[in-house]
């Protein structure tokens, strides 16, 4: 039997046997796609003023505390969506608080077993 003449020869493709493409274009993005960082005007003095004095998600949660604040004794179903985000946001800080409480303690129970001169040390050193 002839091989070409095979009919399921189409079936099964050997590596590289078809059109080979491949993107070469260095990775230029580095963050995820939800995050753009976009600044509207001096660059240098933004930079500095979410490393320096308040990050995007400090200065949120301030706007946040005064409009709930401020409106108060109104509502509204928007002032309800606020309300909810801010008290879900602060569920999350909560369950990471409990998790680093949790991880210091474990650390520090272990160096309590390995190097009890250590921990007593430290011990002092924060109270």
């Amino acid at each position: 039997m002839n091989l070409w003449m095979n009919p399921w020869l189409g079936m099964f493709k050997p590596p590289f046997s078809g059109d080979l493409t491949q993107d070469i274009s260095p990775v230029t993005s580095w963050w995820s796609p939800q995050i753009e960082v976009n600044f509207a005007g001096n660059r240098q003095i933004e930079t500095a003023v979410v490393r320096d004095v308040a990050s995007y998600g400090k200065q949120l949660g301030v706007i946040t505390d005064v409009l709930l604040e401020l409106t108060k004794h109104q509502t509204s179903e928007s002032i309800d969506q606020l309300q909810k985000i801010a008290e879900d946001i602060e569920q999350v800080k909560r369950q990471h608080l409990s998790a680093n409480i949790n991880s210091l303690k474990s650390s520090l129970m272990t160096l309590k077993a390995e190097d009890p001169d250590k921990f007593n040390q430290l011990i002092k050193e924060i109270s």
